[in-house]
C-alpha cells in the first residue's frame, strides 16, 4: 500500500510539470502598424495603440488603406480588440476621422486617452461625444500618473512631456498633451512612451523619486536614445526592461537607425525594430 501511495505522488507530480510550464510561459505577438502604431497580442488579449491615422506631415510612416480598412472592418487580426488607446493626437498618431468611424463601427472597444485627445476629435467630429460610453480619460498631471482598470486590463498614465521643437526660442510642443501608457496583458507589463525625449523621464524621476513599476516590454521613441549607448544605459537604469522596441522612426532613417541598432544590442541585446508595416515578431518572456 506504501509503494502504490508512493508510485501515485510521483506519477500526479510528473503530469504537473508540463502544466506548470504551459501556464507560466508568456508569449507577446507585436505587429507594427506604422510610426507608434502597433497591434499587440497576449494569450487572451488584444490591445491596438496609436495605429489610425493616415497623415505623417509628409515624413513619416503612415498605416496603408488596406490595413486602416481591416482595422476598422475588425477583419483578422484586428478582430476581438480589448482596448484602443491614444497618446496624443498629433496626425502621426491620430486621425479624427478614423478613429470616431472606428468606434462608432466597434461599439464593444474602450477608447483610452487623455482628455485633450476627447475634445480634439470631438472638435473635428461633431458626433464623437454621443461614443461617450466608450471613453476610459486618463489626463494625469505632468510627471504624475493616473490609473484605471479598462475591460479587465490594468492601464497607468504617466503625463510625460511631449517632446520640444523650437523655433524663435518657442516650444511648439508647448502644449502638446503627450500620454505615456503602461498596461498589462496575461500577465506582461508594456510600456508605451509616446512622443518623449530623455529628460521627460529624467523629470518623472526627479519629482516622484525610483521607478517602481516592472516593465516586460518598451516601446520607445527612437530619439530617446540620441546619446547613444548613455541614454539606454539610463533606460535600463531606470526602468529595466526586459525588452525594447524602437517606433516612431523615419522611413528616410530606417537603415541608419538600423545600424545604431546594432550598435545597442552589443549592451542590450533584446531590442527590436520592425522595419516595414505589418511585420510581426513575437517575444517569449
Amino acid at each position: 500500500m506504501k509503494s502504490f501511495i508512493i508510485i501515485l505522488f510521483v506519477l500526479l507530480l510528473f503530469n504537473s510539470i508540463p502544466l506548470y510550464s504551459q501556464n507560466s510561459n508568456k508569449s507577446l505577438q507585436i505587429t507594427y502598424i506604422a510610426n507608434e502604431g502597433f497591434l499587440l497580442k497576449s494569450q487572451t488579449k488584444k490591445v491596438l495603440i496609436d495605429a489610425l491615422f493616415n497623415e505623417g506631415y509628409g515624413a513619416f510612416a503612415v498605416p496603408s488603406p488596406e490595413t486602416l480598412n481591416n482595422i476598422r472592418d475588425a477583419r483578422p487580426p484586428f478582430d476581438s480588440i480589448n482596448l484602443y488607446m491614444l497618446s496624443h493626437y498629433h496626425k502621426d498618431h491620430c486621425s479624427s476621422e478614423l478613429v470616431y468611424s472606428y468606434l462608432k463601427r466597434n461599439r464593444n472597444i474602450p477608447f483610452v486617452t487623455s482628455k485633450p485627445s476627447l475634445v480634439f476629435i470631438n472638435g473635428n467630429c461633431f458626433d464623437f461625444i454621443l461614443l461617450k460610453k466608450q471613453f476610459y480619460e486618463l489626463t494625469p498631471e505632468l510627471n504624475a500618473s493616473a490609473s484605471k482598470n479598462v475591460n479587465n486590463i490594468p492601464v497607468k498614465a504617466f503625463g510625460l512631456k511631449h517632446l520640444s521643437y523650437y523655433r524663435d526660442s518657442i516650444d511648439m510642443e508647448e502644449n502638446m498633451f503627450n500620454t505615456s501608457y503602461l498596461f498589462q496583458m496575461d500577465g506582461i507589463n508594456i510600456f508605451h512612451s509616446g512622443d518623449i525625449k530623455i529628460n521627460a523621464f529624467k523629470d518623472y524621476i526627479d519629482r516622484n523619486g525610483k521607478w517602481s513599476d516592472p516593465v516586460d516590454v518598451a516601446f520607445l521613441y527612437y530619439g530617446l536614445f540620441d546619446s547613444g549607448t548613455a541614454d539606454l544605459a539610463y533606460i535600463i537604469k531606470t526602468i529595466n526592461p526586459r525588452y525594447i522596441v524602437f517606433m516612431h522612426v523615419l522611413p528616410k532613417n530606417t537603415e541608419a537607425i538600423a545600424e545604431k541598432v546594432k550598435t545597442l544590442k552589443m549592451q542590450f541585446p533584446n531590442i527590436l525594430f520592425l522595419k516595414n508595416s505589418m511585420d510581426s515578431e513575437t517575444i517569449n518572456l
